[in-house]
């Protein structure tokens, strides 16, 4: 068997999706792909297809792949990948290269490749197969982007059939990923010897959960006799309106209950600025106990908690004021968030938007609202929700998809409404239009109404918030997709927490 046979044998048994865009050094996987049974998505851009499969990995739970070619192909994938990265995001990039005699000869697309490789990056030298999965390894259980690099000649060569079929992505040892190694009787102590401990979840509490398993989560939490407190990336972990849920904390969320916590026992956090913010960043780091669980089901997460010592331990119900909209961009934004269903998943791209629905909207799943955390990527927005709507068809999640972007966020990755038209997915896609890129100037924008007519795209156009909530429910009762276009005047933004 060529390895090229055995590549696209071993995807097909481990991925439904692939987003791609085609060139000369993956012509031959390409080609395999699209008589395979996987579904090969074509993006319009390689960065659309970097975050196509950023949104896909973020609501499954597990690998979104990206296909694309050398040269400037797999430069386009830099701000996809650099995203995933700081997102925690299980992206697996596979990109071409030219034939292993020409590297590094100034050949034409040649360059070396390993400025994909924030995390991690194969480079394929030969037909060992067991390369490929060790990098589906690393993707899915270390939640960072990994870069297949495989030149153009590798696909001719031959592969021992019997290396393909003994591999497995999954691991079998459950200290490979397990909770085998914590110690709950060091944690019980630690909470023993707190009067006000605070829980901080995060999205690593997810380990390799489906999203049906995701969802059972909160049954968990809301048991615990202790305040649960969130970052952005989890929050919908816990219904937010529970009465032991704090809600998100840090920048844009409380800071009360970590300054009053004597505890702060973090499951899953990577403790970013955004969660533990500058100026009371290195008190909190001092009171902190981690806790690195990775859960490969929902009973091994549940016998966990099961076995934690924090009766009477609820000591914080004081939630910090809502924050409630006083413009016009907010008020818009909370009609919208009004008039979808709560369980809606709502995709931001940056700017804006992402912060007044943040504020504004009480998270009750896990991903309800999925955003460029980390990174603040303009441009996310509409390839991740196309992302997210794939995986929401593969993995049989009942979801509607709305996404809100700024108009200088839709503008940057606007050709993938091709895709949208094409496989006709339902997304509500709203686009906030206040001629501005937040404080820092005015822009001019083209026709939307017009443009989303050319991709044969249904579109409206809005000036007043009295007439979202008509629309959405119109919407939501059709098949097919949305653009909506929100005239708005611009806002102030409330000071974050620094």
């Amino acid at each position: 068997m060529k390895f090229l046979e055995g590549i696209v044998d071993f995807l097909q048994k481990n991925v439904k999706t692939i987003f791609s865009y085609p060139g000369e050094q993956i012509l031959p996987l390409y080609n395999e792909i699209e008589n395979s049974s996987i579904k090969n998505i074509m993006a319009k851009d390689e960065r659309g297809s970097g975050f196509m499969a950023d949104g896909y990995a973020r609501i499954t739970n597990y690998i979104g792949v990206c296909l694309v070619t050398a040269g400037p192909g797999s430069t386009n994938l830099t701000t996809p990948i650099a995203n995933a990265y700081k997102d925690n995001s299980s992206v697996l990039a596979i990109t071409g290269r030219c034939e292993r005699k020409y590297i590094g000869k100034n050949y034409f697309q040649e360059i070396n490749m390993d400025f994909l490789n924030f995390y991690k990056g194969y480079f394929i030298n030969n037909d060992d197969i067991n390369s490929i999965v060790s990098a589906f390894r690393d993707c899915l259980y270390n939640k960072k982007p990994v870069q297949i690099n495989i030149p153009s000649d590798v696909y001719k060569d031959k592969v021992d059939e019997n290396d393909l079929y003994n591999n497995n992505i999954y691991y079998n040892n459950d200290n490979e990923n397990g909770n085998g190694i914590i110690d709950i009787d060091k944690i019980n102590s630690e909470l023993s010897n707190a009067k006000k401990p605070l829980f901080l979840i995060g999205q690593g509490i997810y380990g390799n959960l489906s999203y049906n398993e995701m969802l059972k989560i909160s049954k968990i939490l809301e048991k615990l006799d202790c305040p649960i407190s969130t970052t952005f990336p989890s929050r919908g972990v816990i219904d937010e309106n529970l009465n032991n849920c704090v809600g998100l904390v840090g920048r844009r969320g409380d800071i009360k209950s970590l300054l009053e916590a004597d505890k702060i026992i973090n499951f899953g956090s990577s403790l970013s600025y955004n969660t533990y913010v500058e100026s009371v960043r290195e008190k909190l780091l001092k009171k902190t106990v981690n806790i690195n669980l990775k859960p490969k089901s929902i009973k091994e997460l549940k016998e966990f908690f099961k076995d934690l010592s924090i009766d009477n331990k609820n000591w914080f119900y004081n939630k910090e004021n809502k924050f409630s909209p006083n413009g016009d961009y907010s008020t818009k934004i909370n009609e919208i968030i009004e008039s979808i269903p709560e369980d809606s998943i709502i995709v931001t791209d940056a700017g804006k938007h992402t912060v007044f629905t943040c504020l504004l909207k009480k998270c009750v799943v896990p991903r309800n609202i999925i955003s460029s955390h980390s990174f603040g990527s303009m441009g996310f927005g509409l390839p991740a929700s196309i992302g997210v709507k794939f995986g929401c068809i593969d993995f049989n999640i009942d979801r509607d998809i709305i996404l809100i972007s700024g108009d200088g966020g839709f503008l940057m990755n606007i050709e993938e409404l091709q895709v949208v038209s094409e496989h006709n997915l339902k997304i509500l896609m709203i686009v906030m239009k206040n001629n501005k890129l937040a404080e820092f100037c005015k822009i001019k924008n083209p026709n939307f109404n017009k443009l989303a007519e050319a991709f044969e795209i249904d579109n409206c156009y809005i000036e007043k918030a009295d007439e979202i909530s008509s629309t959405i429910k119109e919407f939501l009762k059709k098949d097919k997709p949305l653009l909506m276009v929100i005239e708005t005047e611009d806002e102030k933004l409330p000071n974050p927490n620094i």
